[in-house]
C-alpha cells in the first residue's frame, strides 16, 4: 500500500507545482525588470488602474478587485477606456512580454 502512495504523492507534488507556474509568482530576471522600469516611465501618464489592466504582473492579484485594501485601484475619471487599454495590448504586445506582465514577481 506504502509502495503505491509514494508515486501518486510525487505526481500530485509535480501537478501542482507545473500548475503554480503560469502567470502566478516568480523571479524576475534583470531584464524583465528593466522591461518593466521602461513600460512604467513610457506610460507615466497612466493611473495605477490603467497600468494594472495593462500589465496586470505589476499589482497584487486583488487590486482591481478589493478597493477597500487598494484604494489605487478604484475607478477615477481619468481612467482610459477598455478599448484603449485594448490598442495599447495590441500595438505593445512585445513590450508587455518583455515585461512578462502574466507574471507577479515572488
Amino acid at each position: 500500500m506504502a509502495r503505491r502512495l509514494v508515486p501518486l504523492a510525487a505526481a500530485l507534488a509535480a501537478l501542482a507545482l507545473g500548475g503554480c507556474a503560469y502567470g502566478t509568482a516568480a523571479r524576475l530576471t534583470p531584464v524583465q525588470d528593466q522591461a518593466r522600469i521602461r513600460l512604467i516611465e513610457a506610460h507615466s501618464h497612466y493611473t495605477d488602474r490603467d497600468l494594472a489592466r495593462l500589465c496586470p504582473g505589476l499589482y497584487p492579484t486583488d487590486f482591481l478587485t478589493n478597493t477597500s485594501k487598494w484604494t489605487a485601484g478604484k475607478k477615477s475619471s481619468s481612467d482610459l477606456s477598455a478599448a484603449t487599454i485594448a490598442r495599447a495590448r495590441t500595438r505593445e504586445a512585445a513590450a508587455l512580454r518583455a515585461a512578462a506582465c502574466d507574471v507577479r514577481p515572488g
